[in-house]
């Protein structure tokens, strides 16, 4: 909400399949801007040499294959809306210093043109990279990086906001039976602790397309563990048989206890980087390439002492 009552630069980041896109949108759709376009696009699904042709567009025949007339680019598109520039960390050095010129001066050209374009387009670029190591790495421009981040949101990814999952399993579950045109079908509510219990590396996308693929699966009968793509399984769960209630509690324990295992060692990490930074705790943070957000949120629930 914030960030849509502001024409400032919006910055997203996190993983892929967080939902950085639907965000975006979102963010425009609350904005003073919702009436104007919505432009996305994906930077580095687009080859280096297109880059530029794509964002600013090109006048008739100012290269090889170019359309007589010439062709708007996308902040000509966006006029009087949002560009949202998605994997903005891929886009090739020499782009990044034509987009910065753009930020600072609000026009540009063509290519093969002379006549200036005043642009009025409010950005908001998303990356699955920490653009801040990246640009301490030199593999980003650090002005761009400093020009882009002044509304900074962090997407954590689903493993860290595992309350989220019947939620949007819930949503997605309905969305689904509405697409493909079925009555929901019933579900045993017992796969769900498998759902908790998974990495989820694909995220909010990846946990989509498991609903879709379960619901696909049974055909219209009732959902159960036996719909449970192979991947939430554990390894020796995978050919077994359906599992019942007393296996389900003795997997879940033992992921418990494995949980506290991993927690102890995060405890033991954090802890050591603490101490060697001398308690800098945005030190720390990038170090371990999160936000100072969620290092917080470790912090609190590892019941961390802090100086």
């Amino acid at each position: 909400k914030i960030a849509a009552g502001s024409s400032s630069h919006v910055l997203l980041q996190g993983e892929s399949g967080t939902g950085k896109e639907v965000l975006a949108q979102a963010i425009h759709n609350a904005s003073s801007r919702r009436r104007g376009p919505f432009v996305a696009i994906n930077c580095g699904a687009i080859p280096r040499d297109l880059i530029g042709s794509e964002l600013f567009g090109y006048e008739g025949g100012s290269f090889t294959g170019a359309k007589q007339g010439g062709r708007p680019g996308k902040f000509e598109l966006a006029s009087g809306g949002t560009l949202f520039l998605d994997e903005i960390g891929d886009m090739p050095l020499e782009q990044q210093v034509a987009l910065l010129r753009v930020l600072q001066d609000q026009c540009f050209t063509r290519i093969g043109g002379d006549k200036t374009i005043v642009t009025d387009v409010r950005i908001i670029c998303a990356s699955n990279k920490n653009l801040r190591l990246q640009a301490a790495k030199g593999s980003f421009r650090e002005d761009l990086f400093f020009r882009l981040n002044v509304i900074s949101i962090p997407l954590p990814p689903l493993r860290e906001r595992q309350e989220d999952i019947p939620l949007l399993f819930n949503s997605f579950f309905e969305n689904t039976c509405r697409k493909l045109n079925i009555n929901p079908p019933d579900f045993d509510p017992a796969f769900l602790e498998y759902f908790k219990q998974y990495d989820w590396p694909g995220n909010v996308r990846e946990l989509q397309n498991v609903v879709e693929r379960m619901i696909n699966l049974a055909n219209g009968s009732r959902i159960g563990l036996e719909h449970l793509p192979e991947e939430l399984l554990t390894p020796g769960q995978i050919k077994a048989p359906l599992p019942d209630r007393q296996l389900l509690a003795a997997v879940t324990a033992e992921k418990v206890k494995i949980r506290g295992l991993l927690e102890q060692n995060e405890y033991q990490e954090i802890t050591d980087r603490l101490f060697a930074a001398n308690w800098n705790l945005s030190r720390v943070a990038r170090e371990m390439g999160i936000s100072r957000t969620t290092l917080y949120k470790k912090i609190r629930k590892l019941n961390i002492s802090v100086r």
